[in-house]
């Protein structure tokens, strides 16, 4: 006869999520609750979102790379579960990723606009035009684009690429 034992953790033991960036980045995660207990988090990487008891919201960053979340708690004082849970953000497999919007705010995140996945650095034409559809930037490939001396606000990206066209929209916020 065989028994298994199950232990009730805040996280799974060496649990780990993989996401690639083309894909939603704002995940939530929960912990087993007790209303006895406090809880803490830390993560590397992202930016927490929102975050209440044992439910926590964060937005991973759309660079490849492995984060880490740490939750632990405690009862009357005292040091309780710890525990680590692994991302790992992955490239976009076989496709292209247009960021929808971008900060060149000098706060270090989302500085420049660039577009990103596997078919990125295959880009054969890119340009960025204004509203008024004036062509701003032009490219023979994938630019970093700052946003320098121009205006928040939206702008439209076309971009060739393994013979197919794209056209998005970027939003400027500064």
């Amino acid at each position: 006869m065989k028994w298994w034992v199950l232990l009730l953790l805040p996280f799974q033991v060496l649990a780990q999520d993989t996401y690639d960036i083309c894909e939603d980045l704002v995940k939530t995660y929960e912990v087993v609750y007790s209303s006895e207990k406090q809880y803490y988090w830390n993560i590397t990487g992202g930016d927490i979102i929102s975050q209440q008891d044992n439910i926590i919201t964060v937005k991973w960053p759309v660079t490849v790379g492995q984060y880490k979340i740490t939750a632990w708690t405690t009862n009357y004082n005292c040091i309780g579960d710890t525990s680590e849970y692994y991302v790992d953000i992955i490239d976009c497999p076989n496709s292209i990723y247009f960021p929808s919007a971008f900060t060149p705010n000098i706060d270090g995140k989302n500085e420049t606009y660039e577009i990103k996945g596997v078919l990125a650095n295959k880009i054969q034409y890119m340009a960025i035009y204004d509203r008024w559809g004036k062509k701003i930037v032009e490219s023979n490939n994938n630019i970093l684009w700052s946003g320098e001396n121009y205006p928040s606000g939206i702008y439209s990206v076309i971009v060739l690429v393994e013979n197919k066209k794209y056209i998005k929209n970027i939003t400027l916020v500064k």
